[in-house]
């Protein structure tokens, strides 16, 4: 395995011993600002101080939702397009800075207390299951946008979704919702001091559905917990574990004709088998935190994860062709932080610079089958990938007109790829020594109290897909992702507030799996993208009122490909532009509401931009009551209508065997929600 070598070695060992003696030498001469508590990698600069786009929910949003699943809170996000394909415990896909193959591709990085959940070698690179975690015990959710983030690295193209559990205070909340096509979901979480130096946090989810189309039933549960130990002052220890079982019916795609027939669209395509699957997961954190001194504080954390996963899918219409993907995962990942907040001069300096490794070793195995009947193994292969890596950032508010931030992220992968498929000659390939250095730098300025202005530039990668990764002659290189962006936050009074973003990513040799999951592989070359994004929140008046929305403008290109009458088309499954629309109220007597309408424009589905999908609109409305049970219990009562113009839409639509091919979305669904904090 080739680690930190070469010019790229000195480089990186200069800015790791800057954030590490810089504290060391100011703090002699200055005063010192005692940190927060650092839960997960390294929080010692915050979101908001990052000269790039991170959005952030918090829990008394989340809460607020009531959700049965986690990446609807992606919804909030402006700029995130999810794209559900109504297949119980697969995971759906979403768009992010136009890349399209985030959740079940390779797209975004997605982690939970700073446990990585995408894949790297399973049933598609980057695959990351969100359904893993429980909506109720989410403290809040960052998502940082492009490749922009230092604590992120494979993965990170479109940007990284950050998920934070409830790790302190005293809670006990339970959610129940029912809804329609048999749809139940209940969720507890408690949070519980057992001692002054003991606190407890643990979740549970239990849901299950008969789904709105043809095999579409879908039973999963869930629970997590976590034990944290004060064992001094300034020495905490932590240990948590999470569990997931789901099995589920998946209708599966259906052709242009059968969609456009809205009753025909319940059922399943012609020649459909019984599609589905089953999931176990687990997973076990340590961690460990230990304040050095008054402003730093170092973290070393461990964790496994096991998983076992089995699709059964059909792709198209004729008959047969059914196939069974199992993958067995095994993750082992440590790493160390250090953290450090300051003043200089009278200047709040922040910093933090760590190593991880992650081991992951996943067995693959293919099989044709018959309505979840096996007829022969078409795969049988081994996959392990190592990954060792150095991270670091400073930012320092060194004068309102100049906030500098820089970081960089150092990545280094090795394995090895064993192939046993039935009726081959067996064969073992080593991993193409990859690595990529990505730095990342901007600033802040406050033009007026009222205004902040932001620029930066953010380096990010891409390995090859799939095997080719351990094919020597495809070479060493990872395709590199360059993001420019700029953008300015307007909050004059907290009657209105505003943010403008506008950003360029270029990316070389940019690989597209079309459709995601299959396995099939598009190289794009050179691609550009171009966006703005736009968010606003009016607070006009009557207390509690809020009118918000956001705009998301893309115009997306490809550059530079193999194929010259590619040249100039338009990246697939990308809108030019989507919105959001909304108004919410919250009145002191206890009633709430909220009314959502969305837009989605036309995007094209195939790579010669000759197939389209015209788009959808779709609203959502809330109404509900929250009152007071006795002094320290609330509880919450809503009815959310989904869809409520019972629009005939598809969030999931692709180009191929002959035809337009649709996941269908929900109709409209009603649900009733009740909440009781005790």
């Amino acid at each position: 395995m080739k680690l930190f070598t070469g010019n790229k070695r000195w480089l990186l060992a200069s800015f790791a011993t800057a954030v590490l003696v810089i504290p060391q030498v100011v703090q002699a001469e200055e005063e010192a600002v005692v940190l927060d508590d650092i839960t997960v990698k390294g929080e010692a600069i915050s979101a908001a101080s990052q000269p790039t786009t991170t959005n952030v929910i918090g829990s008394e949003q989340i809460r607020e939702l009531q959700l049965l699943q986690p990446e609807k809170i992606l919804e909030e996000v402006p700029g995130i397009e999810i794209h559900r394909y109504g297949m119980g415990g697969v995971a759906n896909e979403f768009a992010i800075r136009g890349f399209n193959n985030g959740g079940h591709g390779g797209d975004a990085a997605v982690a939970i207390d700073g446990i990585l959940l995408n894949e790297g070698e399973s049933h598609a690179d980057g695959y990351a299951d969100m359904n893993v975690i429980i909506p109720l015990e989410l403290d809040r959710v960052e998502v940082f946008k492009g490749p922009s983030s230092p604590l992120f690295g494979n993965f990170a193209r479109g940007g990284a979704i950050s998920f934070h559990t409830r790790k302190t205070g005293e809670y006990q909340t339970l959610q129940m919702i029912g809804g329609s096509y048999d749809s139940y979901d209940f969720q507890s979480v408690l949070g519980h001091a057992i001692t002054d130096t003991l606190q407890l946090n643990t979740a549970l989810q239990y849901a299950s559905t008969s789904g709105y189309q043809d095999n579409s039933a879908w039973l999963r549960g869930n629970f997590s917990g976590r034990l944290a130990w004060q064992a001094s002052p300034d020495l905490d220890l932590a240990v948590s574990a999470r569990v997931h079982r789901s099995e589920w019916d998946a209708p599966g795609y259906i052709p242009e004709a059968q969609f456009n027939d809205e009753d025909a669209s319940r059922h399943q395509a012609i020649n459909a088998e019984d599609d589905g699957g089953d999931k176990s997961f687990t997973t076990q954190r340590l961690e460990l935190g230990y304040n050095v001194n008054d402003f730093s504080r170092l973290l070393v954390w461990t964790y496994t994860t096991q998983q076992d996963f089995t699709r059964f899918a059909k792709m198209g219409y004729d008959p047969g062709g059914q196939l069974e993907r199992f993958y067995d995962r095994r993750v082992y990942g440590v790493g160390t932080s250090y953290n450090f907040e300051i003043e200089h001069s009278g200047h709040k300096l922040s910093g933090v610079t760590g190593l991880e490794y992650l081991h992951e070793d996943t067995d693959w195995e293919r099989y044709a089958t018959s309505n979840r009947v096996r007829s022969s193994q078409t795969q049988d292969r081994n996959f392990i990938i190592n990954t060792a890596s150095l991270f670091g950032e400073v930012d320092y508010a060194l004068h309102p007109l100049f906030q500098p931030w820089i970081g960089f992220r150092y990545d280094t992968f090795s394995g090895d790829y064993e192939n046993r498929d039935p009726g081959a000659t067996p064969f073992t390939s080593d991993m193409n020594d990859y690595d990529h250095l990505s730095p990342k730098i901007g600033f802040h300025s406050g033009l007026t109290n009222d205004l902040d202005f932001r620029v930066s530039y953010t380096q990010g990668f891409a390995l090859p897909n799939d095997v080719i990764k351990y094919n020597s002659a495809a070479g060493d290189t990872a395709s590199t992702i360059h993001q420019y962006e700029t953008g300015v936050k307007y909050e004059p009074s907290r009657l209105f507030t505003t943010d403008l973003t506008l950003f360029r990513i270029d990316t070389t040799d940019e690989i597209q799996e079309y459709p995601s999951g299959s396995g099939d592989y598009v190289n794009l070359g050179e691609t550009r993208r171009d966006g703005l994004e736009f968010s606003a929140v009016v607070r006009p008046g009557p207390a509690g009122l809020e009118l918000f929305g956001d705009l998301t403008v893309l115009s997306t290109q490809i550059t530079s490909n193999p194929d010259p009458s590619m040249n100039g088309k338009e990246i697939t499954g990308v809108p030019d532009y989507t919105y959001n629309i909304g108004a919410r109220y919250k009145a002191a007597s206890g009633v709430n509401s909220r009314v959502k309408w969305r837009h989605v424009d036309k995007y094209f589905i195939d790579g010669g931009n000759t197939a389209s999908y015209e788009g959808y609109d779709v609203t959502d409305l809330s109404i509900g009551y929250e009152g007071q049970a006795k002094a320290e219990s609330k509880w919450r009562l809503n009815l959310d209508i989904d869809n409520l113009l019972d629009e005939h839409y598809t969030q999931a639509a692709w180009n191929g065997y002959g035809t337009n091919n649709y996941a269908v979305s929900p109709p409209r669904t009603v649900w009733l929600r009740f909440g009781l904090d005790i």
